[in-house]
């Protein structure tokens, strides 16, 4: 029971500030704009960086010490030793809520506090704000993570908890509040944890729209920091919007080029500095190609590996780059090559056409129409799709829901042909921006649930505070989530349901059928009825009990918090469904915009391809006109050409009559 008891109330505040992280939506860690919250999101409070919530958890032990479920056993350095080989087990496993609940009920117990300064006492603090930070529980992330910053720069923790601050702010949204925590790192901390630092500010300055700051800041990062490759490149990147190309190049080519990289760069980067240093020669190819330097960009471009995931990138931007050089061949020899990787990538549409252009400037007539139309035929249906669904936000519905459950989009009844709604649910999978925001949705679900249970595992401990020696069923449900799990889960089933009746709709080619009529008719009913379910639902959870100093009371007032966090929950996640429905839209409406630039370039080719067939028989009829026949007529004279494998030609070795037809007039 007292183990219990412990156990409940550190996993609960463990996943309250699982949630509480959801408050405020995270940006991607990605240079650029933070993103903003959604619209009637709630805003998450201004927390001091030492609010830990240890108070609370300290109240739970006076609690428990009163009642006599204090845990008796003394603790030991061995102990907290053995708990964090356990403890660490479970976050490679990625259990990462239950290993934060061990941590709080051993760093939030009296009995931690003569062992904190120790270093098994600070790696557990460390693992515990590390393990806050990565679920998003930044804040009290922060209030462990400060607590070692209080030692020597030469301690290892220390250095550690540098680094997960800075990771954690790169992923936040609000990075100025972590660097102020790093205010105190000086010059007297080791070259990587002081890069760190640096690397964090300029990116805090870049946001701010200081690039030139930022700039200062990069270069002050050593090659013994993890982040050299990225400042480097990065600061490249703003000389190049400076127009400023000579010394961009000069940076790109520190990261692209193996003799001019310092020695430890790639050592102390790891594998992210070989993703920065195919980005930096992708940055040397756009240069060199701004620059019209075409084969300088064809030997940049050469340079990334085949294992990159930027290849697909690299090889039609050399495409591109030779096609503009009016080398056709090495143009056509990229292409090709794009062809047989045979990946899924973001230049699919563009590939079409320019692969069509380059025949068309080697005068191959014939193929470049055949690729024209086949992209015609297979993009034009997509581009009048986008646009109708654009504007109908059922449809659009429709469509995010297939997408984000994994879902085949042609059963989603969008009112297009089954290959349009599949290109459609894949080219919305692949734009970044609503990527981002159904990761967000999935997250707060994933939280959501955990809060849930949280709740049922609090209602639990109280009534069995309640009545100890009571005997009850075992159940992994939340108490007073029951109805809603029922009325989610009959919603999910009414939408298989209706998905089964869409396909069998297609499969009898659109004929009337009584019984799947009178199947629509049944599932019309049970969708007002599980709409009255939900509207019966209360619009909150209610607190179990009263609050108070005692045990009970404190499970009591964690309930009411998870409640009210739960509330808040709910609401911020109609404002994500909602921004996901409005990126999803602009998804469609760019794409709209994206296909009706390439249609009218396919709708031109094939003007060309036109002209070029007609200017073709022109050469033709002029060549006949002088007594010249085309070389495709003299290549099929040649008999040697008809034979099969297991045939053997011997040409003519007799005497030529002056007379005699040898492939064209007065030729012998």
């Amino acid at each position: 029971m007292r183990r219990l008891a412990q156990h409940f109330a550190a996993l609960s505040l463990a996943l309250v500030w699982n949630v509480t992280a959801y408050a405020q939506p995270s940006k991607p860690p990605t240079p650029g704009t933070p993103e903003p919250a959604p619209d009637g999101a709630p805003k998450a409070a201004s927390v001091d960086s030492t609010e830990t919530r240890g108070a609370s958890m300290r109240a739970y032990q006076a609690a428990l010490d009163k009642q006599k479920l204090a845990p008796s056993v003394p603790l030991s350095l061995s102990r907290i030793r053995d708990e964090l080989g356990a403890i660490e087990e479970k976050i490679a496993s990625g259990r990462r809520d239950e290993a934060i609940g061990d941590l709080v009920y051993i760093v939030e117990s009296p009995r931690f506090d003569p062992f904190k300064n120790s270093d098994e006492g600070r790696a557990a603090i460390y693992w515990l704000g590390d393990a806050l930070g990565r679920g998003g529980a930044y804040q009290p992330a922060r209030g462990y993570l400060t607590q070692l910053l209080s030692a020597s720069p030469s301690d290892i923790w220390y250095r550690r908890a540098v680094h997960s601050l800075v990771d954690l702010a790169l992923e936040s949204d609000e990075p100025q509040l972590m660097l102020s925590d790093l205010k105190g790192v000086g010059p007297g901390a080791p070259d990587e944890v002081r890069g760190d630092v640096a690397y964090l500010t300029g990116r805090v300055a870049e946001l701010d729209h200081r690039p030139e700051d930022a700039r200062a800041v990069y270069a002050t990062v050593s090659e013994k920091s993890r982040f050299w490759a990225q400042a480097t490149y990065l600061s490249g990147v703003i000389a190049v919007e400076k127009q400023d190309y000579k010394q961009g190049e000069a940076l790109f080519c520190k990261v692209a080029d193996p003799k001019q990289t310092p020695k430890k760069a790639a050592l102390f980067g790891g594998t992210d500095f070989f993703r920065v240093r195919d980005l930096a020669r992708l940055g040397l190819g756009r240069v060199a190609h701004e620059q019209y330097r075409f084969d300088d960009a064809r030997y940049y471009y050469y340079l990334v590996p085949h294992d990159s995931d930027n290849l697909p990138e690299a090889l039609y931007e050399t495409a591109t780059t030779r096609y503009e050089a009016k080398d056709y061949d090495g143009a056509r020899d990229s292409i090709d090559e794009l062809k047989r990787l045979k990946l899924e990538h973001g230049y699919q549409d563009e590939t079409y056409i320019l692969d069509a252009y380059i025949d068309l400037a080697t005068c191959r007539f014939p193929q470049a129409d055949a690729k024209l139309n086949a992209f015609l035929k297979r993009y034009d249906p997509v581009r009048d799709a986008a646009r109708q669904l654009s504007t109908d936000d059922t449809a659009i519905q429709k469509l995010v829901a297939a997408v984000r459950t994994s879902i085949d989009p042609a059963s989603a009844g969008l009112g297009v042909s089954e290959e349009t709604a599949r290109s459609l649910g894949a080219l919305v999978r692949m734009d970044a921006a609503y990527g981002r925001a159904a990761r967000r949705l999935a997250e707060l679900d994933h939280q959501q649930s955990g809060l849930r249970r949280a709740m049922g595992d609090l209602d639990n401990a109280s009534e069995r505070l309640a009545s100890p020696k009571s005997i009850r069923p075992q159940s992994s449900q939340a108490l007073g989530q029951t109805e809603l799990d029922k009325v989610e889960r009959i919603e999910s089933q009414i939408a298989e349901l209706k998905r089964l009746l869409r396909e069998a709709e297609r499969a009898s080619s659109g004929k009337s059928s009584s019984d799947l009529d009178g199947l629509e008719k049944e599932l019309e009913a049970l969708q007002i009825r599980a709409r009255a379910a939900r509207a019966a639902l209360p619009s909150k959870i209610g607190p179990v009990g009263q609050k108070g100093e005692d045990l009970s009371g404190l499970l009591a007032a964690d309930r009411e918090r998870a409640t009210l966090l739960y509330n808040d929950a709910q609401k911020l996640r109609v404002a994500v469904e909602a921004q996901e429905l409005t990126l999803a839209k602009d998804t469609l409406t760019r794409l709209d915009r994206r296909l009706s630039r390439l249609l009218r370039r396919a709708r031109l080719g094939r003007i060309e391809t036109v002209l070029g067939k007609k200017r073709s028989l022109e050469i033709e009829v002029e060549a006949l006109s002088q007594g010249l026949l085309p070389q495709t007529i003299i290549d099929s004279l040649d008999a040697a050409r008809y034979l099969g494998d297991d045939e053997e030609y011997w040409p003519f070795e007799g005497e030529d009559w002056s007379d005699e037809y040898v492939g064209g007039e007065n030729l012998k």
